[in-house]
C-alpha cells in the first residue's frame, strides 16, 4: 500500500500539478482511505519528498540509459530523454517540488554525480567528468529543459546543448 499511495501522489502531482495536489486527491487516486496516506508516510511534506525521490531516481535512470551509448548517439539519446521529462511533465512537476522549502531528497538517497560523471566521460569518450564538471553538466541539462518548459525555441536549446558537449572535450 505504501508504494502505491507513493505512486498515487506522482500520479496526481502529474496530472494536476502541484497547487491542486492533496492528500484527499492521493486517496482517491490510490483507491484508499485518507487516513491511510499519513499512516504510510507520515506528512505531506515526507510524502512528497519520497516522490521526489523517486522522479530523481527515475530521471537519473533514463540519463544514465541514454549515455549508455557513445559518441553523437549518446547525446542525441541524452537530448530525446529530456525533451521527453519535459513534454510529460516530470521535470515541471520535479522543478515544482525543488522549489518547495519544506520539500527535499531523503538523506539516503545517495549522489549519482560520480555514476554521471563517469557515464558522461565514457559516452563522450574522455576521462570521467570532475565533480564540478558533473555538477555543470546537471545543471546545465536543467537549464535547458527550464528553457524548452518555458518556451524557448527547440532549435536554439539544441544549439546550446551541443555547446556544452564541445566545451567539456579536451
Amino acid at each position: 500500500m505504501k508504494e502505491s499511495i507513493a505512486t498515487a501522489a506522482a500520479v496526481v502531482l502529474l496530472r494536476d500539478g502541484l497547487q491542486k495536489w492533496s492528500v484527499d486527491r492521493v486517496a482517491a487516486e490510490a483507491g484508499c482511505a485518507k487516513g491511510l496516506v499519513p499512516y504510510h508516510h507520515g506528512s505531506k511534506q515526507q510524502l512528497l519528498s519520497v516522490v521526489a525521490a523517486n522522479l530523481h531516481r527515475d530521471k537519473t535512470a533514463r540519463r544514465l540509459a541514454a549515455l549508455d551509448a557513445s559518441g553523437a548517439e549518446a547525446l542525441d539519446r541524452l537530448w530525446d530523454a529530456i525533451n521527453l521529462e519535459v513534454r510529460s511533465g516530470e521535470w515541471a512537476a520535479w522543478a515544482a517540488l525543488m522549489a518547495e522549502p519544506n520539500i527535499s531528497l531523503p538523506p539516503q538517497v545517495p549522489s549519482h554525480l560520480p555514476t554521471l560523471a563517469a557515464a558522461i566521460g565514457r559516452a563522450l569518450g574522455i576521462p570521467a567528468l570532475r565533480p564540478d564538471e558533473a555538477r555543470l553538466a546537471e545543471a546545465s541539462l536543467d537549464g535547458f529543459q527550464a528553457a524548452l518548459h518555458l518556451g524557448a525555441p527547440a532549435e536554439s536549446v539544441h544549439e546550446a546543448y551541443h555547446r556544452l558537449w564541445l566545451a567539456l572535450l579536451p
